[in-house]
Formats: C-alpha cells, sequence, structure tokens
C-alpha cells in the first residue's frame, strides 16, 4: 500500500510566500512612487546660517569705575563687613546721597579691582567712602583682606580722589578701630584728598549715635566741598504710601503682636518669647509711703502651662512720672485689663 503522498510534486513556493512576497512588493511600490513624491527637495538656500560675532564689547564687573560711568554714579561706598552693621551703614550713606543731588552705589572691595581708585578723579564730583570694620584684634574683615594688602603693597599715587572714613570697633580691645584708622591714614599718604575727618564708632557705647553724629557733619562738609544743595526733601526717601483706613474691623488690626496677628486676644501654648502670654495682675501693692517707691506685685499664670520659676526679685528704680504711672496701671491697651507682658523665655519682668 503506497502513501498519499507518493509520486506527488511538492511546490517550491507555498501559498504564505506568495502573500509575504506581494505585501513587501506593495511597500516597496507605496515607499518609491508615493512616499518620495510627498518628500520635499533639500533646498540649499532655504538653510540660515549663522555666526558668533567676536567683536561684542565685553564687559568687566569687576571695574567698579566702569559700572560708576555706565550708571551715571559718582559716589562709591566700600565696606569691610564681618557682621553685617558697617555694610548696613555703607547702604544708608548710598541711600541719603539723593539728598544732596548724588547718585552713589555700594562695593563689596572684594568683589572689586581696587587698583581702579586711581582712576576715580575722571568722574567729576566723585568720591569713595570706606566703612571699615575691624575684626578681632586689630585685623581686617574677611571680605577687606584683599584691600588691606593692596594697601600694604600697594605704591600707587591716588591723587586726585576724594575720600572718606568711618571706622566701626570697640574700645573694649586693644586695636581700637585699627582697620578705620590704618585705611585713613594710608589713603592719605598716597596721595588721596581727606574730605572729612575719619569717624570712630564704639559697640561697646552706642555705635549708633557715632555713626549719625559723624555722617550729619560729613553731609554738610560734602556740600561746601562740591558746592552742593540738599534737594530735599525727604519725601525723596520715601519707600511706603500712608493710607488711613477708618472701615476695618477690630479683629483686622495690628496691636503690636509679636507672632500671628490677635495673639493677644486668642492666647495659645506654647508661649515663648515670640508668643509672649500676658499673665494677669493679681496683686499691685505699694511697699512704702512717702517719695521711696517699692511695689509688691503678683502675677498669674495659672492656665499657662509654664513652669519655669521667675526671679524672686525685681528692683526697679523709678525715674520719671511716665515709668510710674506705667507701674500702677499696668493696663494693656487692647484688652482693657489689668495686666503686664511677660515673655516667658527668660520670666524677666
Amino acid at each position: 500500500m503506497s502513501s498519499p503522498g507518493d509520486g506527488e510534486e511538492v511546490p517550491l513556493v507555498g501559498l504564505l510566500d506568495i502573500v509575504i512576497l506581494a505585501v513587501l512588493l506593495g511597500i516597496a511600490v507605496y515607499w518609491l512612487f508615493i512616499k518620495k513624491k510627498k518628500t520635499p527637495a533639500f533646498d540649499p538656500s532655504a538653510v540660515k546660517t549663522f555666526s558668533i560675532d567676536t567683536n561684542v564689547q565685553k564687559v568687566d564687573n569687576s571695574s567698579f569705575i566702569s559700572k560708576m560711568k555706565s550708571t551715571g554714579r559718582n559716589i562709591v561706598v566700600f565696606y569691610g563687613s564681618q557682621t553685617g552693621t558697617a555694610e548696613e551703614f555703607a547702604a544708608r550713606l548710598a541711600k541719603e546721597a539723593n539728598r544732596f543731588g548724588l547718585k552713589a552705589m555700594v562695593a563689596d572691595p572684594e568683589e572689586c579691582e581696587m587698583e581702579d581708585l586711581v582712576k576715580l578723579p575722571e568722574i567729576e564730583n566723585s568720591m569713595a567712602i570706606f566703612c571699615m570694620a575691624t575684626y578681632g584684634e586689630g585685623d581686617p574683615t574677611d571680605n577687606a583682606q584683599d584691600f588691606y594688602q593692596w594697601l600694604q603693597d600697594g605704591s600707587v599715587e591716588l591723587k586726585g580722589v576724594n575720600y572718606a572714613v568711618f571706622g566701626l570697633g570697640n574700645i573694649t580691645y586693644e586695636h581700637y578701630n585699627a582697620m578705620g584708622k590704618y585705611v585713613d591714614k594710608r589713603l592719605h599718604e598716597l596721595g588721596a584728598n581727606r574730605v572729612f575727618e575719619l569717624g570712630l564708632g564704639d559697640d561697646d557705647a552706642n555705635i549708633e549715635e557715632d555713626f549719625v553724629t559723624w555722617k550729619e557733619h560729613f553731609w554738610n562738609v560734602v556740600c561746601e566741598s562740591f558746592h552742593l544743595e540738599m534737594s530735599g526733601e525727604d519725601i525723596n526717601l520715601r519707600q511706603y504710601q500712608l493710607i488711613v483706613h477708618t472701615d476695618l474691623p477690630e479683629e483686622k488690626i495690628f496691636h503690636g503682636e509679636i507672632s500671628r496677628l490677635n495673639s493677644y486676644s486668642l492666647q495659645k501654648i506654647p508661649f515663648d518669647i515670640k508668643n509672649p502670654y500676658l499673665a494677669p495682675v493679681r496683686v499691685n501693692r505699694e511697699l512704702y509711703k512717702g517719695s521711696r517707691s517699692c511695689m509688691h506685685l503678683e502675677i498669674s499664670i495659672a492656665g499657662s502651662k509654664i513652669s519655669k520659676t521667675p526671679p524672686c526679685v525685681l528692683h526697679h528704680r523709678v525715674s520719671s512720672e511716665a515709668a510710674m504711672h506705667l507701674l500702677h496701671c499696668f493696663v494693656c491697651t487692647h484688652c482693657k485689663a489689668k495686666c503686664v507682658w511677660c515673655c516667658f523665655c527668660c520670666l524677666s519682668l
């Protein structure tokens, strides 16, 4: 018995092969005759070319003279600051210059090429002001190290450079205001013109008062030296607008709260220096009769969850009628009750 396939020829190409060839042929025809026609021909003229301009003027960010010229400034206020006080004084001087028709800029000597000081006379009515703090035992601050070294090593001539120096120091140190004194002396030795005498601020006393006194006399001398008049009205320096609202509800008015609004009327724990507890005064009794005054005060911290023990003695020498009135009344303007503000972070009254 013979098998069914005996004597029959097997086809070389099957039905599946024919289908695959037909699909590939169709794809080829579609790509060559249809897709290719939709692809736009490459047009070299349509390509935009770009080039880099190598002649662009470079700006030297370290040149404060260039900045002064480009912005129309004629005063530069340098600061040598470790804690920020000298920088703050420098900013205030630059701001006040507007009152006299001058334009000033504040500069960090660490970020400037201090050799450019020789070019300062190129600007009309120009001047350099230095607010220099002394750090440690007569040392310059970190940002004034390079400037200090330049003054020591430099032999440039600063003829025509107008300057003034205000030093910040502490008289309890041996080398009091050493940096301010050195800068003032060295600039004068290099030929610069001292517009006003050296100012010395003492942080051990009242450096703010020293600075205010110095700058008032300083601006008077500047006006005389440059033949200037105050343009100013202080209104030019105003940075706010005062608007009086008469229809605001009481709960939206700020009453001097240290933390959140209405924190005095809505007391919430925990209480600390930023969230003081308004402890009511339970006893307010005068212990002496006559001119001497010694009050026995008792305050209540019930419900405040404050557990720290306050100092046992409070000594207050009354020196004014207003202080005496305050001690007798202890009236809070907000809650209309007898109370005293107690910051129980340190529990000092």
